[in-house]
């Protein structure tokens, strides 16, 4: 019980970070954990991309429609930053954010697996809307914290390097989508079985922030004290 006590969450207003006080050494954990972050939604927002493009062929769907996606996935932003991210980053910190917004991420991807399943753009379009509230959250959450985390005489060179992985993640995903799961994008068959590729790829990034959430929860990121 003491260790989950010692893990708790919940945070007062009158509690602050000394993450500025950290070494260079003690923050470089904590920072490369963040910046994964930072791929994660170039990477989201990549894949994205070449997904509203082949789902016009795949599907049979128009432009008009296919920008539902674009929609749904930006639509999503305003609502965490000034909604729900923005009242858990006041009363429970970074942190909170971090783990609620992964949760986020992680239950839009398992929505969008039956959906792909099913062929189902109207509920894809609902779980980008999750997953768009849950990179919403994490971007609220992640610039401010690179900024403070360490010595402040960095703080720029952090942003910088932190902002480079998430455009990493933007180049990686469209060409992996374009050169493995849509390789041979037709009709019938070949387009079947890309939609089961990419239905995978859901259900692993799922996987994946789920057990990351947990790696964030069990880390000690920051001190706050009065």
């Amino acid at each position: 019980m003491a260790i989950f006590k010692r893990m708790s969450l919940k945070q007062g207003n009158t509690s602050r970070t000394n993450a500025a006080e950290l070494s260079l050494r003690a923050s470089i954990y904590p920072l490369c954990l963040v910046t994964v972050l930072f791929f994660l939604w170039g990477f989201s927002y990549g894949l994205l991309d070449t997904l509203n493009k082949h789902f016009q062929v795949s599907l049979g769907i128009n432009r008009a429609r296919s920008a539902g996606l674009q929609a749904a996935y930006f639509g999503a932003y305003p609502l965490a930053s000034l909604g729900h991210a923005n009242w858990i980053l006041r009363h429970y910190g970074f942190k909170a954010v971090f783990i609620w917004g992964l949760c986020l991420y992680g239950i839009g991807a398992l929505v969008a697996w039956p959906c792909i399943l099913h062929r189902s753009f109207g509920g894809f379009c609902a779980a980008i809307f999750i997953i768009g509230n849950g990179l919403g959250s994490l971007e609220t959450a992640a610039n401010p914290y690179i900024t403070i985390c360490g010595p402040p005489r960095y703080a720029e060179m952090r942003i910088n390097i932190s902002q480079a992985f998430n455009g990493v993640g933007t180049v990686i995903a469209p060409v992996l989508g374009s050169y493995v799961f849509f390789k041979n994008t037709g009709s019938g068959e070949d387009a079947n079985k890309s939609l089961t590729n990419v239905q995978w790829v859901y259900l692993a990034i799922a996987c994946f922030v789920f057990a990351l959430a947990v790696v964030f929860y069990l880390s000690v990121m920051f001190i706050r004290k009065l």
